[in-house]
């Protein structure tokens, strides 16, 4: 695959997994001597474009673009520092759904669009689809998925061990307490 003077555009959510994705982008631009452009997208929460309401008034688009404008400075810094060894970098904030706006703005032959798989699970499934997929569908340019470093597998497989041993905990509570009820009567 070349890519030459060509621009390198990887997805930011802000999350642990964007670390690997940011830093996989920047060896992608340094190999091709392309531009970076870290993209993240944001929501406005319903209701608010189009006046006040419970969720925010006029002023919750300024504060969803700033609230991810931090987001994205923040995860950039912690992944790839104040340095980027030469190469041009772009941060772009766009309101719209992540898949599209990194398809939107990966839109020449030339980019290559960079993305973390996320983690495997039902949710993404259950609650319409990943954003990885999704571009995958819809790129123009070639897509590089990169999947969660070891660290993150490792946590989330805690994490589904400890969620367990919670939910049987909960489950072992509430059946003591209905037997408890049930010899009452």
């Amino acid at each position: 695959m070349t890519n030459p003077a060509g621009r390198v555009i990887v997805g930011v959510k802000g999350s642990p997994d964007s670390l690997p994705v940011l830093r996989r982008a920047l060896d992608e631009a340094r190999r091709y001597g392309a531009e970076l452009h870290a993209v993240i997208a944001y929501r406005v929460p319903e209701g608010s474009a189009t006046g006040p309401c419970l969720l925010g008034g006029p002023g919750a688009m300024d504060e969803e673009r700033r609230t991810a404008a931090l987001t994205l400075h923040r995860t950039c810094l912690t992944a790839l520092g104040d340095s980027f060894g030469g190469v041009d970098f772009t941060a772009v904030v766009a309101l719209g759904r992540p898949d599209t706006v990194l398809v939107d703005h990966a839109d020449r032959q030339d980019d290559i669009l960079v993305i973390g798989t996320g983690s495997a699970g039902l949710r993404p499934h259950l609650f319409g689809g990943s954003v990885a997929r999704d571009c995958v569908r819809h790129a123009r340019c070639p897509v590089l998925l990169v999947p969660p470093s070891e660290l993150a597998r490792e946590y989330r497989k805690g994490l589904r061990r400890w969620n367990g041993w919670v939910r049987r905990q909960a489950d072992e509570i509430a059946c003591a307490a209905v037997r408890h009820d049930i010899s009452r009567l």
